[in-house]
This record gives structure tokens, C-alpha cells and sequence, in this order.
């Protein structure tokens, strides 16, 4: 699961998913869906906020730290309620464009809808880790010389803190690699609490794998090699939740 500081917790294919004539609204109406998307992750980040900054005793204060929201995980539930939101207010934006009763009936149904993706994530408490690992930039591929046919290899990295916690892989790099030459992959500058990655790599987006056996330090060169490791583990997505913080009632937006 990603850091919900990584980026947002729904895409457009999960608001299709749930309602199929999404992007033929979006084209009559003239609305960017990824806005709208993004404008949930904003206004649900608010929330999270002020649920993070609610006073707390003096006892916990002293037993427990001050959590902050880069150590939030989107969880299904998350990720749900961030959905149905960017549904509530991509139908506003069409009822506003149109006058149409039929997006004012859809409006308010995902409003509803939000209402109990809210009510779930309640229930189910927000899911954190002690350690957030956020999702690495994408590495920098090179080649140096070598006794391989060339090609093209696509290549990831993700980052490890000290006790092997992995955030969410980053978006894929692609190199054209003449022959005689091997695919190099380095990493940006890493943050302060990461203490090595990992490398997938792979001739296709879908034959990535990963390619070290132990965590390489930061700052360090890895050469791949093609069909030295094939099979594996895939790119993942990210840290699970360590912990679980319970929620308060709060006001809804909307």
C-alpha cells in the first residue's frame, strides 16, 4: 500500500468502475476527471489533518508521539472514500455545467454514498506506519560497456528504511542499450531515514523483477544484466499499515 503523501489514493479507473458513463459526462461537459480526483485527495487530506492535530492528553503526549500525515497508509477504505468524493464533485461540476436533473440525482446519491465511505473508514480506524518510506522518483538509467546483445530494458527502484520497510515502487525508466552494452540504474539523492533500494528491472514493463538479492546503499550503481534473474518478486506498492490510529466524528465536507 502507498503513503497517501505519494499521490492519489483513487484513479480513474476506480471511479469507472463504478460508474461506467463517467468519461462520456466528462467529454459532454468538458471536465478533467484527474482534477476532480485530485481536488478529493485535497479536501480528504484536510481531514486527515485535523484528525492528526486534535489535542491530546498529557499521558499521550508523553507515551505516544505526535503523528504526522506522511505516515498515513491509503487503505481500501481510503482509497473508497476518496472515490466516491471525486464522484460527489465531478456530478456537482456536471449538474452546475448542464442544469440537468439527472446529474443532481447522481450528485446526490454519491454524496450519500461518500457519507458511508466515511463512515467505514471511521470504523476502520486510520492505518499508519512508525517509519513512512515514500515512493522513490524515478531511478537514472545509463549503460557501460559489456558483452550483451542490446535492446530495450525498463528498469524501477524503490526505497528500504533500516528495518527492511519497502514504500511504493517508482514509475518506470526506459533505455535504449546498444550492443556490447549493459543497462546501468542509479537513484536521485534518497531521504534521510532510507538506507539502501531495490532494483526491478526487466526486458517489458511486465517482466520487471527484482534484481538484488540484499539492499544496495544509497548512492550505488547497478548493473543489469538480462536474463541473469527472471523470475521474482514483482514492484510493489508500498508499506502495509503498522498501526492503527482510532477516529473521532467529525463534520463531512459537502
Amino acid at each position: 500500500m502507498a503513503l497517501f503523501v505519494d499521490g492519489l489514493a483513487a484513479g480513474v479507473d476506480d471511479l469507472t468502475n463504478q460508474d461506467s458513463g463517467l468519461l462520456d459526462v466528462a467529454q459532454t461537459c468538458g471536465i478533467n476527471v484527474t482534477t476532480k480526483i485530485a481536488l478529493a485527495h485535497d479536501e480528504i487530506s484536510a481531514d486527515l489533518q485535523l484528525w492528526l492535530d486534535r489535542p491530546r492528553t498529557s499521558l499521550d503526549m508523553v507515551w505516544r508521539p505526535a503523528l504526522h500525515i506522511g505516515q498515513v497508509v491509503i487503505t481500501p477504505a481510503l482509497r473508497r472514500w476518496e472515490t466516491m468524493q471525486a464522484l460527489a464533485l465531478f456530478y456537482r461540476d456536471a449538474y452546475f455545467s448542464q442544469l440537468a436533473d439527472r446529474y443532481q440525482a447522481k450528485w446526490d446519491e454519491y454524496s450519500k454514498v461518500t457519507r458511508t465511505a466515511y463512515e467505514k473508514y471511521m470504523a476502520s480506524g486510520m492505518g499508519l506506519v512508525n517509519n513512512p518510506v515514500p515512493q522513490a522518483p524515478a531511478p537514472v538509467l545509463g549503460s557501460v560497456a559489456g558483452p550483451q546483445q542490446g535492446g530495450t530494458f525498463y528498469a524501477c527502484i524503490s526505497w528500504l528504511n533500516a528495518a527492511g520497510g519497502e514504500g511504493a515502487a517508482s514509475v518506470t525508466s526506459s533505455i535504449d542499450v546498444a550492443d556490447s552494452s549493459l543497462m546501468t540504474v542509479g537513484t536521485p539523492p534518497v531521504p534521510a531515514n532510507v538506507t539502501g533500494f531495490n532494483v526491478y528491472a526487466g526486458p517489458s514493463l511486465n517482466a520487471m523483477v527484482l534484481q538484488n538479492d540484499v539492499a544496495l546503499p544509497p548512492g550505488a550503481s547497478f548493473t543489469y544484466v538480462p536474463g541473469f534473474v527472471t523470475q521474482g518478486q514483482l514492484p510493489g506498492h508500498g508499506q502495509a499499515p503498522e498501526f492503527t490510529r482510532p477516529l473521532v466524528r467529525m463534520l463531512l465536507r459537502g
